[in-house]
C-alpha cells in the first residue's frame, strides 16, 4: 500500500506542476464552454446549457483517457522513463493505479468549476442529483483512462498509439451525442452508437441534468463503465512493459476490444430493446421545452373571460412566469427569445372534451393493434396541429390508450394531451350537422391540411348523395358545459372539428367570449387539468395557441393558427405527420 500511495503522491505533484495540465484541464475547456454557451443560446435555454456542459465534460473525459493516460504512458515508455522504475522495488500495479487516480483527482474539480460557471453566467440551476452526476463522471474518467492505459500497453510505438487513439477518439466523440445530436441521426447509426461507452456516458449525464434522474436509474451505464475500468486496469497490469524494446505481436491490439466487451453486450441489448433510442428522443424534447420565450405585444384572452388588449408573456422551463400589461420589456434583458405577436391573439390551448379516438371518421376502425396505435398517435398529432392541445376520449376496448398516454407524458411522443373518460352527455352541434346531411366541414382548410389525400377521397365518397334535410334543426349548445365535437364518428375526422363546433355555437347565439371560455377554462376543469391548463396565468403550463386576428370579433380566427406552444416547446406543425405519413406511403 505504501508503494501505491507514494507513487500516487509523486505523480500528483509532478502533474500539478505542469502548466500544460492546468491549461488543458481548465483554461482550454473554458474557452470551448463559453464559445459554445454563447453560440448555442444557453442564456435563453437551460436545456442548451445542459447540452454544452455535457459536451465539454465528455470531451474532457475522452481527452483525459486517450491523451492524458494513453498517449502519456506511451511517451514515458518510449523516452525511457519507465525503465528507471524497473530496478526499483515497485510493480506495474501502483503505476497503473496512480494514472487512474491522478486523472480522477484532477478532473473532478473541473466538473464543479463548470457547474458553477453554468450557474453564475447562464442561470442553470444546480443539478438536483449532483452526487449521481459526480459518480457518473468518475466512472467515465476511470473507464476511459483504463482504456487509454491498455492502448499504451499494446502499441509498439508513438505512431501506433496516435493512430489507434484517433481511430477510437473521433467516432466516440462524434457519435456519442455530445457534438452531433443523436436524435437527428438515422436509426441504424443510433444503434451503432449504442456500442460506444461515450454514448452511455453522455446519455447518463444528460438524464441526470435534464430529467433529474438518479444514479439508480442509470445503474446499467455506470456498472458497464466501472466494469470497463476494472477489466482495463487488470489487463494493463498484465500487459505492462517497462522498455520500448519489448514488442507485442500486432494481434495483441485485440485486447482493446476485450476492454470494450461490456459495451458490446450493451449494444446488442440496446439494438433489441431500443430503450436508449427512446431516451434520446425524450431528452431532445425536454431540452426544447426549457427554451425561454417572450411573446410580445399580443392580445391575450386569459381563458376565464378576461382580455388584455396588449400584453406580453414570459415563459421559462415550460411554464408561464410573468405577464406584462402594456409595453413589452426587452427580451434580451430577460434572457428570452422574442416572439412578435402584434396583431395576433394568444389564448390557452383549446380542449375538446369529447372525442372517439379509436374511431377514424371513415367508418369501422382497423383493429390490428400496431396499426390502431399508429392511427391514434397520428390523430393526437392532428389535434395539436389544429391548436387543440388536449382531448378527452372514451377508452378503447383494446386498452391501447394508457400506453399512448405514458409516451405522451414522458415526451417520447408529441401530440395533444390525452385524458380518458366517458364522453359528456352534451350534444355535439357539428355531429348534428353531419347527421342532418350537411358536410360543410369537409371544405375547412385545416381539415384538408391534416387529413391524408387518400382519406380525403374516402370522406368525399361518403358525403356523395347526402341531401341536407330541409327542416333539420341543430341541438342547442351545451354551454355552460364544455364543447365536445365527438370526432371519430363518420365524416368527422380528428383534428379540426372543435373549430367547427365553436362556429356553430356562435351561430346559435352564444357569444365568442363564452365559446372560447368553454373550450379553455371550463374544459380544463372538465378533464381534471385545472390549475395547469385552461388559463394564461403565471404558474400554468405554457400550452398556448397564437392565432392571426381576433377570435373575439370573428370566431373563425381560431382556425388561423400561427404558433403553437406545448409545455413550452414550439411545435413544428409541418413536421408532426412526417413519421406517420412516411410509413403509410411505404
Amino acid at each position: 500500500m505504501k508503494a501505491y500511495l507514494a507513487y500516487i503522491k509523486s505523480t500528483l505533484l509532478l502533474t500539478t506542476r505542469d502548466r500544460l495540465v492546468v491549461f488543458f484541464n481548465f483554461l482550454f475547456p473554458l474557452i470551448f464552454f463559453v464559445a459554445f454557451g454563447e453560440g448555442f443560446g444557453a442564456r435563453t435555454s437551460t436545456g442548451a446549457m445542459s447540452q454544452v456542459l455535457t459536451m465539454v465534460l465528455v470531451i474532457g473525459v475522452l481527452g483525459s483517457g486517450f491523451f492524458g493516460a494513453g498517449m502519456r504512458a506511451t511517451v514515458e515508455r518510449e523516452s525511457g522513463i519507465l525503465r528507471r522504475f524497473k530496478v526499483a522495488p515497485i510493480t506495474p500495479a501502483p503505476i497503473v493505479t496512480a494514472g487512474l487516480v491522478t486523472g480522477w483527482v484532477l478532473f473532478l474539480p473541473t466538473v464543479i468549476f463548470f457547474i458553477l460557471i453554468a450557474r453564475l453566467r447562464y442561470g442553470m440551476p444546480f443539478p438536483e442529483h449532483i452526487f449521481s452526476l459526480l459518480v457518473m463522471v468518475s466512472a467515465g474518467v476511470l473507464a476511459f483512462r483504463s482504456l487509454g492505459a491498455i492502448i499504451a500497453s499494446v502499441v509498439n510505438s508513438m505512431a501506433e498509439s496516435q493512430i489507434i487513439i484517433q481511430l477510437m477518439y473521433l467516432p466516440m466523440l462524434m457519435l456519442s451525442g455530445a457534438t452531433v445530436p443523436l436524435n437527428i441521426m438515422p436509426d441504424w447509426l443510433q444503434i451503432v452508437a449504442q456500442f460506444l461507452p461515450s454514448t452511455h456516458l453522455y446519455l447518463g449525464m444528460q438524464g441526470i441534468l435534464v430529467r433529474n434522474e438518479s444514479l439508480a436509474q442509470n445503474l446499467t451505464s455506470v456498472g458497464s463503465l466501472v466494469l470497463t475500468a476494472i477489466i482495463g486496469s487488470v489487463l494493463s497490469v498484465k500487459l505492462f512493459r517497462w522498455e520500448k524494446e519489448d514488442k507485442f505481436k500486432p494481434s495483441a491490439k485485440f485486447w482493446v476490444l476485450g476492454v470494450l466487451a461490456p459495451f458490446i453486450v450493451m449494444g446488442v441489448w440496446q439494438s433489441q430493446s431500443r430503450s436508449n433510442l427512446k431516451k434520446t428522443e425524450i431528452l431532445a424534447r425536454q431540452m426544447r421545452r426549457t427554451q425561454n420565450w417572450l411573446i410580445r405585444d399580443a392580445r391575450i384572452f386569459v381563458g376565464d373571460g378576461r382580455v388584455l388588449e396588449s400584453g406580453s408573456i414570459l415563459i421559462r422551463n415550460g411554464r408561464i412566469e410573468e405577464i406584462f400589461e402594456g409595453k413589452s420589456p426587452d427580451a434580451k434583458s430577460l434572457n428570452a427569445e422574442a416572439i412578435d405577436a402584434s396583431g395576433k391573439t394568444v389564448l390557452p390551448g383549446l380542449i375538446d372534451s369529447g372525442v372517439q379516438l379509436m374511431l377514424p371518421g371513415t367508418g369501422a376502425p382497423d383493429m390490428q393493434q400496431d396499426r390502431m396505435v399508429k392511427a391514434m398517435e397520428r390523430e393526437l398529432a392532428a389535434y395539436l396541429y389544429c391548436g387543440v392541445t388536449a382531448v378527452r376520449s372514451a377508452p378503447d376496448p383494446l386498452g391501447l390508450a394508457p400506453g399512448i398516454q405514458a409516451r405522451l407524458a414522458t415526451g417520447e411522443l408529441l401530440g395533444a394531451e390525452l385524458s380518458l373518460g366517458s364522453n359528456p352527455a352534451t350534444p355535439s352541434l357539428v355531429a348534428g350537422e353531419i347527421a342532418s346531411g350537411r358536410t360543410d366541414i369537409l371544405k375547412d382548410t385545416l381539415l384538408q391540411q391534416v387529413v391524408r389525400p387518400q382519406t380525403m377521397e374516402i370522406l368525399r365518397r361518403m358525403a356523395q348523395g347526402r341531401t341536407p334535410a330541409a327542416d333539420a334543426k341543430l341541438p342547442a349548445p351545451s354551454f355552460p358545459l364544455p364543447p365536445a365535437s365527438l370526432s371519430g364518428l363518420p365524416l368527422l375526422p380528428h383534428g379540426p372539428a372543435l373549430h367547427r363546433e365553436l362556429k356553430l355555437w356562435v351561430a346559435s347565439g352564444i357569444s365568442t367570449k363564452e365559446a372560447l371560455q368553454a373550450a379553455t377554462f371550463t374544459a380544463a376543469k372538465a378533464i381534471g387539468a385545472s390549475g395547469r391548463l385552461g388559463l394564461v396565468q403565471p404558474g400554468y403550463e405554457a400550452t398556448l395557441l397564437i392565432v392571426e386576428g381576433n377570435p373575439l370579433d370573428d370566431i373563425s380566427a381560431t382556425e388561423r393558427v400561427w404558433f403553437v406552444l406545448f409545455k413550452g416547446e414550439h411545435v413544428r406543425r409541418d413536421d408532426l405527420f412526417e413519421n406517420y405519413d412516411k410509413e403509410k406511403s411505404k
